[in-house]
């Protein structure tokens, strides 16, 4: 059932980004088509609608129906046309082939095999998963449902209701896998190994659309080599599948900054909504996206219509419309909080709704994400490669500028987006730890052992900044012009 999920997610993104590569939509598609279906669980759920085999078989089908419809046009124009294999070959060329690509991919390949072996070889094991998504997940696909669920009974589980506690977690994560349980699965491991493996193949094709063939395998290459990451891929907790949804909308919102591309907005909406789907935190990026697309819109409000790739003539009044994509994209866990609430499962508050000040709490906060940043022990050198390159971009600007040479064409707006977008949303990280009542545990051993899944999202797009510096790109670009296989 997971090849149709999968169909489902694919049809879907092709049905809103025509124009997106074949390894966006491959890369893309598990999570998207998850989404739809965990969605639709729930409705189904508060609509007293069991879920059972039967149930999720018709679901499963009907959203296949639904987006195979979707792109109805598109299939029956490929029909007719038909295009020829041969035709499609003779685009494709390997002049850019060299000997580093290959030493990265093999490493690539290696590294993931080893994080999908372990999601094969060994159990669910650690505690956030028992004690949460996994376990809810399981009992779900026992009891056909989760809004009802026995261990959300207060009088069963009454730490469940307390501040802080599990059941306030959206239900992406546990209801996909109650949908592998309820087929029979002996583990939910196959969603975390698979959605991590897509994710590799999207940000490939994310880095290829700016970035040459060498620069997008270092991309990958820097990200998986980044040691905790990697080794909670093969966990059964949020924190690293949110990461892959999230970065990749803050990529697709530089993107269309850069280019004003339609579809990389929509992207962008479609990637929040899954982010905000899977962790309530997500709320963070699509702050950053309303404030850099607001800023936008008014520095081009009197400017001439912007062009795009897909041919469309973009006015400065109808961009204004983009604003509202991110603003729908908390539509997901609006529907979860009238659900925990209609089926008393609202547990206590642990935001602070308030602005205060405790500066002992700010520099507390600071203090531990700037450990983890600086240090080497979590991320490996990506934020301190990142820092580097920050360096080498403000001093390429300022060599722009003393020539009196356009900055725009020379590319440099994308990386001042990407580093701007990573500075604001670790900025609302650190807000979020700000404003949060540590009821259930004290802050230092939230930053010490939970705030270092937190800052997951920010590696790729710091691996993507640091390649897609200028002199990094320009560089690239001459070595796959001197060293590919097109110069033998």
């Amino acid at each position: 059932m997971l090849i149709l999920i999968f169909i489902i997610g694919f049809m879907l993104l092709s049905s809103m980004a025509r124009r997106s590569s074949l390894l966006e939509k491959v890369g893309f598609a598990l999570p998207i088509g998850m989404a739809a279906v965990t969605l639709a669980m729930l409705l189904m759920d508060w609509a007293h609608i069991a879920l059972t085999r039967t149930s999720m078989t018709m679901l499963t089908l009907t959203l296949l129906l639904t987006a195979v419809a979707a792109n109805g046009k598109t299939l029956i124009a490929m029909v007719h046309k038909r295009p020829s294999l041969h035709v499609s070959f003779n685009k494709l060329h390997f002049k850019w082939f060299n000997l580093l690509w290959l030493l990265m991919l093999m490493g690539v390949i290696l590294l993931e095999y080893v994080n999908i072996s372990k999601c094969l070889i060994y159990p669910t094991y650690d505690r956030d998963s028992m004690a949460a998504f996994d376990t809810f997940g399981y009992v779900c696909a026992q009891e056909g449902t989760y809004l009802r669920m026995s261990l959300f009974d207060a009088n069963y589980i009454p730490s469940l209701h307390h501040a802080g506690s599990a059941m306030s977690y959206v239900p992406m994560l546990p209801l996909s896998y109650a949908y592998l349980y309820i087929y029979g699965a002996a583990t939910s491991k196959a969603i975390p190994a698979l959605i991590y493996l897509g994710f590799l193949f999207g940000l490939y094709g994310l880095c290829r659309r700016r970035l040459t063939h060498t620069a997008s395998m270092l991309v990958l290459l820097g990200v998986i080599l980044t040691p905790e990451m990697t080794s909670f891929a093969s966990h059964s907790i949020t924190n690293v599948m949110h990461a892959c949804v999230a970065s990749a909308a803050i990529l697709y919102l530089c993107l269309w900054l850069e280019r004003r591309e339609p579809f990389d907005l929509r992207l962008m909406a479609l990637m929040l909504a899954i982010n905000v789907w899977m962790r309530a935190e997500g709320v963070v990026f699509i702050g950053v996206a309303l404030i850099f697309i607001f800023i936008s819109l008014i520095k081009n409000r009197t400017s001439t219509p912007l062009p795009s790739a897909e041919g469309e003539s973009i006015r400065p009044k109808s961009q204004w419309w983009a604003i509202a994509l991110p603003v729908l994209a908390v539509l997901p866990f609006l529907l979860w909080t009238v659900c925990n609430s209609t089926c008393g499962l609202a547990s206590e508050s642990t935001l602070i709704t308030h602005p205060f000040w405790d500066g002992d709490k700010l520099l507390t906060v600071w203090h531990g994400v700037y450990g983890l940043l600086g240090g080497s022990d979590y991320y490996g050198w990506t934020f301190n490669i990142a820092l580097i390159m920050l360096h080498v971009h403000i001093f390429y600007a300022i060599y722009l500028r003393l020539r009196h040479q356009p900055l725009r064409p020379e590319g440099l707006s994308l990386s001042h987006y990407l580093i701007w977008t990573i500075m604001i949303g670790i900025a609302g990280y650190v807000t979020v730890l700000y404003q949060v009542d540590y009821q259930w545990d004290s802050i230092q051993n939230v930053l010490d052992f939970s705030a270092k899944r937190f800052l997951f999202c920010f590696v790729p797009m710091a691996w993507f900044f640091s390649v897609s510096v200028v002199p990094m790109r320009k560089f690239a670009t001459w070595f796959e012009r001197k060293c590919g296989i097109g110069n033998l």
